[in-house]
């Protein structure tokens, strides 16, 4: 692609392929939107006063942003054509925390024990992705 008059050629990419930094923020606010879900909905005694109760929703509400924020991630993943591993560890918080919050009506504690696994496996796929280089010319650079 040509963009000025004379012999110079240089290739214009588009701004999500060459870099990495907006999908790394966009699984980082992920992880920390799931984390305070988990803090907000940690629960060892349930009671139905109005504080726990605006503690729950808040931490509900805060989930479902971050599952949003996953499968957001998960999905820029694959377009940027990160391995399926990278694409998996990004899902994971909604894959297992997400749904688990969400199915779980009275609160308990099995969001929080996924969650000792999703956010760890979000954690690597976050570090793959930043480290991962492809050894493949994009579609976009081929003359």
């Amino acid at each position: 692609m040509t963009n000025s008059p004379s012999d110079e050629r240089y290739v214009v990419r588009r701004w999500w392929r060459g870099r990495s930094l907006p999908w790394a923020g966009l699984v980082g606010v992920s992880i920390i939107l799931t984390v305070v879900a988990l803090e907000r909905t940690l629960f060892f005694v349930y009671e139905p006063v109005p504080d726990f109760v605006e503690r729950l929703r808040i931490g509900r509400l805060c989930m479902l942003l971050g599952s949003a924020a996953s499968i957001a991630a998960a999905v820029w993943s694959q377009i940027r054509r990160y391995p399926l591993w990278v694409t998996i560890c990004v899902a994971a918080p909604v894959a297992l925390v997400g749904l688990s919050t969400m199915i779980t009506t009275p609160p308990t504690l099995i969001p929080q024990i996924f969650g000792l696994f999703a956010i760890p496996a979000a954690l690597a796929g976050l570090i793959g992705g930043v480290l991962f280089r492809a050894s493949r010319r994009w579609s976009a650079d081929r003359p």
